[in-house]
């Protein structure tokens, strides 16, 4: 373990000179050392193994090194610990020979020219930070078909859980575990930061149902169901109406109408009205929800809370604002 770090550390500090000589014209040996808190021989045989990978320094003067940065291309968009894996590779290929290391440099070369003038940008919402340990205590709960035990937030307090495990699950920058509850059927979901005290049990379970991955693939959020059997009807009006003629904003939207005015009549079959009912809000005022009546009420109680809660602010704001 401690050779490990000891080379992990290593490389990290070479990414990190790397980075330094393509910030700078010229670096000092005894300026790297004190900066790294390490001997100059540390920092020469660093220098030298620089070099022995490829990359462009030379003495300028007694201790004093620089790089040719028109033969370095494009290492400024790389992390410190991307430019010690380049530097890994590079060493790692050149002791296998020029046919090697010519190879390595048109692949990275290709790489370089990727990162800097790739066409298409994709954002990806960044998930809540993941307890590595608790993900394979799961993985290996799933794998092994093994009931597991733990605690789980309600309310102020916390009560057990015991629960089969099917399937950890990704959704909106969450990650879930979901599995059958043994005590009543009922197909349950719980984030995975909030599940403390986990255990597996000796207990196993038969296996996961098989329309499962089926169902999960339909299924827009975590508010999956088996059955899709309730249906909201929705009024788009003509401002947004395209965006919904564009793509599905949900899995199960059909469009039942083109109005004259450009509106839409809108329908989504849902297994929960949880499943639909942020998505709508996002819409508001563009919308208007036609059926079912009582998920229509529910909606509009939803919108009335807020608006008072808002007004209290805004006179809260308004008074604080005067004194």
């Amino acid at each position: 373990m401690s050779h490990d770090r000891n080379t992990q550390t290593k490389l990290i500090r070479l990414g990190q000179i790397l980075r330094i000589f393509m910030e700078k014209e010229t670096v000092s040996s005894s300026w790297l050392s004190k900066q790294f808190q390490t001997t100059p021989r540390t920092i020469q045989r660093d220098l030298l193994l620089l070099k022995k990978s490829g990359f462009p320094l030379h003495e300028v003067q007694k201790g004093i090194n620089e790089m040719s940065k028109d033969l370095v291309k494009n290492l400024e968009v790389f992390d410190d610990t991307e430019l010690a894996l380049v530097v890994a590779l590079r060493n790692m290929v050149g002791q296998l020979g020029q046919p090697f290391k010519d190879a390595a440099d048109g692949v990275l070369d290709h790489l370089f020219d990727c990162t800097t003038s790739m066409p298409v940008f994709v954002k990806i919402d960044d998930a809540v930070p993941l307890d590595s340990t608790l993900l394979n205590r799961i993985v290996r709960a799933v794998r092994e078909r093994k009931q597991v035990h733990f605690s789980y937030p309600a309310g102020l307090s916390a009560h057990p859980v015991v629960l089969e495990p099917y399937r950890l699950v990704y959704f909106g920058g969450f990650w879930y575990l979901i599995g059958n509850e043994p005590t009543t059927g009922i197909l349950k979901r719980y984030a995975l930061d909030r599940i403390d005290d986990f255990k597996l049990s000796k207990t196993g379970f038969r296996g996961v149902p098989a329309d499962l991955d089926a169902i999960l693939q339909r299924s827009a959020n975590i508010w999956f169901a088996g059955e899709a059997n309730l249906e909201v009807v929705v009024l788009i009006n003509a401002q947004v109406s395209h965006y919904f003629k564009r793509r599905r904003m949900f899995p199960t939207q059909e469009i039942r109408e083109e109005r004259a005015d450009g509106s839409l009549v809108v329908s989504f079959r849902v297994g929960h009205y949880e499943a639909i009912r942020n998505l709508l809000k996002s819409w508001i005022p563009n919308i208007l929800v036609l059926e079912p009546e009582d998920f229509k009420k529910a909606l509009t109680e939803d919108v009335k809370r807020w608006v008072k809660r808002q007004e209290k602010v805004n006179r809260r704001l308004a008074t604080t604002r005067c004194h």
